[in-house]
């Protein structure tokens, strides 16, 4: 194979590696203060779940105590990834994910498409050389 045809390859794996999603994920939907289950460690058993485009796990830290809560969420673009928020002397870390189930997790892992990113570049630089 020619250089040219693979590096036309290389672009358009990485062009798709970027296209986000937006099919319907199935979540797990549970509050720790409801449900022993939901925190951490989870136990799946018995837990109600939701399709949406993105799964989110919820972190609330107040007086000392956390509560775990885990839902679906329908806003595009979905990306894995946790961001920090305080307000009025509670802090909590909202985590999203757009995988199956991938809210059980005790931390939200990277995507398969970073991972695949991640994978076209090292060919690239491989083939160059």
């Amino acid at each position: 194979m020619e250089l040219k045809t693979k590096a036309a390859y290389v672009a358009v794996l990485l062009a798709c590696s970027f296209i986000a999603p937006l099919e319907a994920v199935t979540c797990y939907k549970c509050n720790s203060a409801l449900e022993s289950g939901c925190s951490d460690p989870f136990k799946s058993s018995g837990i109600e779940t939701c399709t949406g485009t993105t799964c989110a796990k919820s972190f609330a830290s107040a007086g000392g105590q956390t509560v775990v809560a885990r839902d679906c969420m329908s806003v595009p673009p979905p990306k894995d990834e946790c961001k920090e928020y305080s307000v009025s002397g509670v802090t909590s870390t909202v985590c999203t994910c757009a995988r199956d189930y991938c809210n059980s997790a005790k931390t939200i892992i990277p995507s398969a498409w970073l991972l695949a990113v991640v994978g076209v570049l090292s060919l690239s630089a491989a083939i160059r050389n």
